[in-house]
């Protein structure tokens, strides 16, 4: 199996413990729905997006990394989920404008916080101050990476662990063309049949909740779903010689993946808990904040004076044409009348 020098950021359970949440005295129940509730809003604001999945795994990934290394009590949940979504779309290559993010985002709090469902002008105070905290987290972000953002997703090792299984290479292909939601298949018999094979990515998409990311290379992971998806729908996998030795992986590894994929299952719907401090900003974070403020009302006073004369140039240009109909109407009636006092005339 090939490696990555920089595919290196794991943790122990001693240090997952120890997080940076819980120095700050947040128990590990609302550690955990916390890491819950921002994974949800970046896998749906994701498919909002429009986004392929490898995008959507990439910012849990980070926003796993970066609570590893940062308190809730520190960084707002949604925001930090935010620019994980902005931040993953530039390293997949699939890259949406701050201002889209924002929007959905916007909208996703108002659906989700049952407040009034109102347009978010980009010319306010309030797009200004999400956008600066969109940028100023981003940065956040890759300064606790030390800008390694290299992420190795276990869905990429998915299909290629059920080819080497032997299974179909049709249901394979079909199972990952529903998994994207690339494919309507109508036949109900036919579903039936994909439901087994696209179990391990729909554990896939659990897995990313949780904190294995950070404790278990991605082979690993992968190795977990398909074994859980497998003893979920009672499929045989060879036992001699064990099948995870050939991806090198270990029985322990395993069996603690299909554990904490069977807690996630145990848990209720999460709810947003606020817990985070705006008060321990630091000096140097609010001088890069109040910077970015400057130069983002800035580009937003600019873009409103353009936008002023744009709309004054559209006022006079449609004033311009007015008087112009209006005088060609005139002497089309002048002439019209002369023509007439000339034939009675004759």
């Amino acid at each position: 199996m090939i490696y990555t020098a920089i595919d290196t950021f794991y943790l122990t359970d001693e240090q997952l413990a120890n997080s940076p949440s819980r120095k700050d005295g947040i128990d590990e129940a609302t550690e955990t729905t916390l890491r819950i509730y921002g994974c949800d809003l970046v896998q749906e604001s994701g498919i909002l997006l429009r986004l392929p999945q490898a995008v959507m795994a990439t910012g849990q990934i980070l926003f796993h990394r970066f609570y590893c290394k940062k308190s809730f009590a520190g960084f707002d949940v949604k925001k930090v989920a935010a620019s994980c979504v902005w931040l993953a779309s530039k390293l997949e290559e699939n890259p949406r404008k701050a201002r889209q993010v924002i929007i959905v985002f916007h909208r996703m709090e108002c659906r989700k916080e049952n407040f009034p469902m109102e347009h978010l002008n980009l010319c306010s105070k309030k797009y200004v101050d999400l956008k600066m905290e969109l940028r100023v987290t981003e940065r956040h972000i890759l300064k606790e990476t030390g800008f390694i953002c290299h992420v190795e997703p276990p869905h990429k090792f998915i299909p290629t662990y059920l080819a080497i299984l032997e299974t179909p290479p049709e249901l394979r292909q079909e199972a990952w063309n529903l998994a994207n939601d690339r494919y309507i298949i109508a036949d109900i018999t036919f579903i039936f049949l994909l439901v087994r094979l696209c179990a391990s990515l729909t554990l896939f998409s659990c897995s990313l909740r949780t904190t294995l990311c950070v404790r278990f290379k991605s082979e690993v992971v992968a190795c977990g779903v398909v074994y859980a998806a497998a003893r979920r729908f009672q499929v045989p996998l060879p036992e001699n010689p064990p099948w995870w030795k050939a991806f090198d992986g270990e029985k322990s590894e395993i069996d603690e993946v299909c554990r904490v994929l069977a807690h996630l299952y145990s848990l209720p719907k999460t709810q947003y808990i606020p817990v985070c401090k705006d008060s321990r900003m630091s000096d140097d974070e609010s001088k890069d904040m109040t910077k970015e403020e400057h130069v983002l009302k800035s580009k937003s006073d600019c873009r409103s004076e353009v936008i002023g004369e744009t709309c004054k140039d559209k006022d006079r240009n449609r004033d311009r044409n007015r008087k112009r109909d209006r005088d060609r109407d005139m002497y089309r009636t002048k002439s019209r009348d002369s023509d007439r006092r000339g034939y009675k005339h004759f």
